[in-house]
């Protein structure tokens, strides 16, 4: 009988007072956040792009749809890894970065993927650690604790963004991923009543 344990390994970071996390076969690494030249026509969620050792990344920041605590502490961005070498390449402006944790596949509530009519908001799953346990420590394994984390998925997020069809809705799963009450806020109908 196999008792190996699945690991995942997830890059931790924190956006508003939300930790995140993602699979790390997505992330082509992490910059500091910097001036962005603006993009003519792009979304409001698209401040604009910068140059990255010859490649051009458009910056995703959330903050400029949704309303978010800890205004102006951008510090980050997530740059992901192209589909190919002709491919768009997106960033993400976040908070903070935590680093890299390998967490066992039996401590995250993964979401049933597999109806497609129901819209995941970009979640695969969620799990709770201690990130103070996790940041004491070297080895950067899972620590157990009450901190909740969204397991998000980048993947499908940049593929919405891409899609014109699908993009239509990414303010919504946006803002019901990173600040669910909004949507249950008097402005968030003033703007869907426009």
């Amino acid at each position: 009988m196999d008792t190996t344990v699945q690991l995942h390994r997830l890059l931790l970071f924190s956006l508003g007072e939300g930790t995140y996390a993602a699979d790390v076969s997505y992330i082509r690494e992490i910059v500091q956040d910097q001036q962005k030249i603006p993009l003519p026509n792009a979304p409001d969620y698209i401040p604009g792009v910068f140059n990255l050792r010859s490649d051009v990344v458009k910056v995703i920041d959330i903050r400029r749809i949704i309303p978010l605590s800890g205004e102006g502490t951008k510090k980050k961005i997530i740059v992901f890894v192209p589909e190919n070498d002709s491919s768009t390449r997106f960033g993400m402006v976040v908070d903070e970065v935590y680093g890299i944790m390998e967490i066992p596949s039996d401590c995250v509530s993964l979401l049933d993927r597999t109806n497609t009519g129901i819209q995941n908001n970009f979640m695969i799953g969620f799990f709770t650690f201690s990130l103070t346990g996790f940041l004491n420590q070297s080895s950067r394994k899972y620590a157990t604790g009450s901190d909740e984390v969204v397991w998000i998925d980048f993947e499908d997020m940049i593929q919405t963004i891409i899609d014109e069809e699908k993009a239509q809705n990414i303010v919504f799963r946006l803002t019901a991923l990173f600040n669910p009450q909004y949507l249950f806020s008097d402005n968030w109908r003033s703007i869907q009543n426009k």
